[in-house]
């Protein structure tokens, strides 16, 4: 085996996007246990964002390449591993350093890609479909007929999230920031008499609002679980909107993104912004928690990764649901990498954004 040349987008320090540059680097061949990937496309998550911003407390030390999925083919193996991987369709996850053009990964976090899956869709499935399916699952306990309240549910987790809802028994509001992700929700699941959307802004009559709706598909006004990525002003709402017993699951915090980047002189404003935000971010009395009987859980799926028995049986829980493959993906070229994060930043992307790589 020998070394490959490949592109990458590293970052020296945090802060800003300005400081995510592309190299060029020798790849080592693949050690014991890998293999070598060619890869095709490589998925965008909001956690790229804070993790460039350095608002990602999981984030390694030093230079850093962001990413956590991909899709490709295998080139090369190594020790230990078939030869019949070679040339394979594959997928999976990455504990970080999957903008790249070749990747050496270990083989328990690989998955062929279905036949009639694209390699688009396989890069687009994985890390969100996960993170979902373990808040509602593990984290959540969900039951059938249970009453689901879904926080960007136009985004690439809120889909993934209404995918597996769609294959349950479960009532579900779902929230998203623009008219125009409403009407894309609308569309897609208008048929489906147990879910319904609303417009999450303005949070101070948000808890009013997810009520009514959800008394629209279902005889009771409260949910048994909460899925929030945004939290902020919308923290106490959903907690006020769970019923005794119900599980608040947190596994994002949108609503602190900067509307800027994070320079460490210049923007001195938008560091003021976020230190106010931090410093009046929601605050809860353990005791509250017990007197209501009510759970709060979070979670960073970065920290599951080492747990390979487990992400093996959640890939096999998830296969049984015969999941479709996304279908809202939009693409941006491996060199555009800043503006496809730009964007997902800017929060007006529906479903999924993925760099596409040429060779």
């Amino acid at each position: 085996m020998t070394t490959q040349v490949r592109k990458v987008w590293v970052a020296d320090k945090a802060g800003t996007f300005a400081n995510l540059k592309q190299e060029k680097e020798e790849l080592p061949p693949p050690p014991p246990e890998h293999i070598r990937i060619k890869v095709k496309f490589i998925g965008l998550n909001y956690a790229d964002i804070f993790l460039i911003l350095g608002l990602y407390s999981a984030v390694p030390e030093g230079k850093l390449t962001p990413g956590f999925e991909y899709s490709g083919i295998v080139e090369s193996v190594g020790d230990g591993i078939s030869e019949d991987w070679i040339g394979k369709r594959v997928y999976g996850a990455a504990r970080f350093g999957s903008y790249a053009t070749y990747i050496n990964v270990p083989i328990v976090y690989v998955r062929e890609i279905p036949k009639d899956w694209t390699d688009k869709q396989a890069c687009a499935f994985i890390v969100q479909t996960l993170t979902v399916y373990y808040a509602l699952e593990e984290l959540g306990r969900f039951k059938p007929n249970n009453n689901v309240l879904v926080h960007s549910a136009a985004g690439g987790c809120g889909l993934a999230a209404l995918s597996i809802l769609s294959k349950k028994s479960a009532k579900v509001v779902g929230t998203v920031g623009t008219l125009s992700k409403l009407d894309f929700l609308n569309q897609k699941y208008g048929e489906n008499p147990n879910f319904t959307f609303i417009l999450r802004e303005p949070a101070k009559d948000f808890e009013s609002r997810a009520k009514r709706a959800l008394l629209k598909i279902d005889q009771e006004d409260l949910f048994d679980i909460v899925l929030d990525s945004v939290m902020g002003d919308w923290f106490w709402p959903n907690y006020n909107l769970l019923k005794k017993e119900g599980k608040l699951v947190l596994y994002g915090s949108a609503s602190f993104t900067p509307t800027g980047n994070l320079h460490p002189v210049w923007n001195v404003i938008q560091w003021i912004k976020l230190g106010w935000k931090y410093i009046w971010r929601p605050k809860i009395d353990p005791m509250q928690i017990v007197k209501d009987n009510k759970s709060l859980s979070g979670f960073n799926l970065i920290h599951l990764y080492e747990r390979e028995e487990w992400l093996n049986q959640i890939f096999g829980k998830l296969q049984t649901l015969e999941l479709e493959p996304p279908s809202n993906i939009h693409e941006f070229s491996f060199d555009q990498a800043i503006e496809a994060l730009t964007y997902l930043k800017s929060g007006k992307s529906i479903g999924k954004i993925v760099l596409s790589v040429q060779h």
